[in-house]
């Protein structure tokens, strides 16, 4: 899977129970719980898809299929609604 990051035009917080997004141009807000903070919040630190769904495999206690399908329709819907874009490949 590829890496993510967030739009130019997003700004996010980390509070107590998610992560609350904000697309800046568009006024689109929107608070994710967990698991999808989690996930969230590694994809802004550059992890790849693969990497988010082994370790939200164990912090979340799921089965790894489970958790490869939650990250990869998650990280999708991320996209489609604007707040986060697929990272350029250098090399």
């Amino acid at each position: 899977m590829t890496r993510c990051r967030p739009a130019r035009h997003v700004a996010w917080a980390v509070e107590t129970k998610g992560v609350f997004v904000l697309d800046r141009a568009t006024g689109t807000a929107t608070f994710l719980s967990y698991p999808e903070a989690a996930i969230w919040d590694l994809a802004v630190r550059g992890e790849t898809g693969d990497l988010i769904a082994g370790e939200l495999s164990l912090i979340a206690s799921l089965q790894p299929e489970e958790s490869r399908k939650l990250v990869a329709e998650t990280l999708e819907r991320f996209r489609s609604e604007g707040f986060l874009v697929e990272e350029e490949s250098h090399g």
